[in-house]
């Protein structure tokens, strides 16, 4: 009895060690995979609490620990976020554009294959930037109407996307390196310009024409042209203008006009779709002044030394406006400016040129004498100018 026991123990005992499984050690976890998870639960706490910025650097953590397509997708989002929550045109809404259309770009290198890289791509292009679909190259920020930005898309780990608690950060795509992209420069914002400009004037063309002693030219001339950029989108230029010009003949062989105003300059201005161009209107008021400059020996009778008679009046005029922002800031401005004005000139002084003052009371002055009327006077402004922008 006692041996079968210690045979039947002995017989169990191989047939049981064969029965049961080999140990397996348990693998041991991945501590980045974990910290990673536990950083893109926080980001969705932040996001549900609209807090971006917080869900932002949420999001950059795990990046940092596990780096995943869909992390790039969502740090683009919270930028675009938090571009929407800043003043279009500042410069802290330009970084977050900036920072938005980088970080997608990230996304669809990372993600190239992945079903909504059209979707991403058409984001970026109208958020001003240039999809790496489309040029592999270093892309750079155009300037772009705030009000055709598009509204943030939906993060890629909300409810709604299968992603919900960040399970498959790794899954999702392959782990990467993070691109290697230059960073792309924001816009700058400028509050203003100031520079010069050559207007071409023409005043009293029918007078003029109408004159036997004075040419029908319009002057030509020099100015100088300050504006700031107003508004929440700085599309307002308020400032001024003050230009002297004169007709380009011979102040020996006739009389010849001289013209100058100083005047408050508004414009309204339209950046074109690509930022390189705008157009615009506006118009100045102010003071202007006409002299009449001769030094010939036939000298009116009542004017004294070179300049034969001046007036002062009011001037206005409409500008049409045109330009092109140049350099690899664009802050460089080439502009053109037409438009029609009117101004309103008072009769001219009368020189003494005799010992007894009322010699020449009474005699009418040089551009009375010349055919031009004191009041109205029409006229018609070209100019160009350049204008550095600060």
């Amino acid at each position: 009895m006692a041996l079968g026991a210690v045979v039947g123990a002995w017989g169990a005992g191989p047939a049981s060690a064969l029965a049961a499984p080999p140990h397996e050690p348990s693998a041991s976890p991945d501590p980045a995979g974990t910290e990673a998870k536990a950083a893109i639960g926080r980001a969705r706490e932040a996001v549900r609490a609209k807090d971006y910025a917080r869900a932002l650097l949420h999001y950059e953590e795990a990046l940092r620990l596990l780096p995943s397509a869909k992390l790039h997708f969502n740090i683009g989002v919270c930028h675009h976020r938090l571009m929407a929550s800043q003043e279009p045109g500042s410069p802290a809404y330009e970084a977050e554009r900036s920072a938005a259309v980088t970080a997608y770009n990230h996304y669809l290198q990372a993600a190239p294959s992945a079903p909504d890289t059209d979707e991403v791509a058409a984001m970026i292009r109208a958020l001003g930037g240039t999809p790496l679909v489309d040029d592999p190259e270093p892309w750079t920020i155009e300037l772009v109407e705030p009000d055709d930005v598009p509204a943030a898309p939906s993060f890629a780990d909300d409810e709604s996307s299968g992603w919900s608690d960040g399970s498959d950060a790794a899954s999702e795509a392959p782990a990467i390196a993070p691109p290697v992209v230059p960073p792309v420069a924001p816009t700058p914002v400028y509050r203003g310009r100031f520079g010069v400009f050559v207007p071409v004037v023409s005043v009293n063309p029918r007078q003029l024409a109408a004159s036997e002693e004075l040419r029908p030219l319009p002057t030509l001339g020099l100015g100088l042209r300050g504006s700031a950029f107003l508004g929440p989108r700085r599309r307002v230029a308020l400032g001024g203008e003050l230009a002297l010009g004169t007709q380009p003949v011979s102040a020996r062989a006739r009389h010849r006009l001289g013209t100058s105003w100083a005047g408050v300059l508004i414009e309204v201005r339209h950046p074109l779709r690509d930022g390189r161009f705008e157009i615009g209107g506006g118009g100045v008021v102010g003071l202007g002044s006409q002299g009449l400059v001769y030094t010939g020996n036939d000298r009116l009778r009542c004017a004294v030394g070179r300049e034969a008679s001046r007036r002062n009046g009011l001037w206005s005029g409409v500008r049409l406006y045109a330009a092109a922002l140049l350099g690899r800031r664009r802050n460089h401005e080439l502009s053109l400016r037409v438009g029609p004005g009117l101004a309103a000139f008072a009769g001219g002084t009368v020189a003494r040129m005799d010992p007894d003052e009322s010699s020449c009371e009474g005699e009418p002055s040089a551009f009375a004498t010349l055919g031009l009327r004191e009041g109205a006077a029409l006229s018609a402004t070209v100019d160009i100018g350049y204008a550095p922008r600060f």
